[in-house]
């Protein structure tokens, strides 16, 4: 009975993070869209989930400045609001702005309602306070 405890464990955080694995990498279920052919050939597409990180950030925003290069950033709304200067910078030089939900949490353990009220729609409220613009694209958390 005492190992039961830690083996149940031990197979809830495999679940939590193999399935949404298996079911995106490998039997290519998720919300994904491909380009054309014509298109995907013609151009690159730089994009960066989970941030905004204080302490790498402002290095990759300083690197595509250098370069010319603009992306796109999947920011997760809690890090938005607690650096809100970084994400004014990724606006300000011209990058794409997207929502990467308000936490990390998986999708697939929460209802349609949480996840369009806590986390989508309060992430479009923090960005757009912070930039006057309100994101368009969406990548959820694992790709699910």
């Amino acid at each position: 009975m005492d190992n039961l405890i830690p083996r149940l464990l031990i197979f809830l955080i495999a679940l939590y993070m193999g399935l949404p694995f298996l079911l995106t990498r490998i039997f290519g279920w998720g919300v994904f869209r491909k380009a054309s052919r014509k298109r995907a050939e013609r151009h690159i597409a730089f994009t960066f989930d989970d941030g905004p990180d204080p302490r790498y950030t402002p290095k990759l925003l300083d690197l595509l400045r250098d370069r010319g290069v603009k992306a796109t950033f999947f920011v997760l709304g809690s890090k938005a609001e607690k650096y809100p200067e970084l994400v004014k910078r990724m606006h300000e030089e011209g990058h794409q702005i997207g929502i990467h939900n308000y936490t990390h949490m998986l999708n697939w353990i929460m209802s349609p309602r949480n996840i369009l009220r806590k986390h989508v729609e309060r992430s479009a409220d923090i960005i757009q306070r912070i930039t006057g613009e309100r994101p368009t694209y969406y990548r959820p958390p694992w790709g699910f």
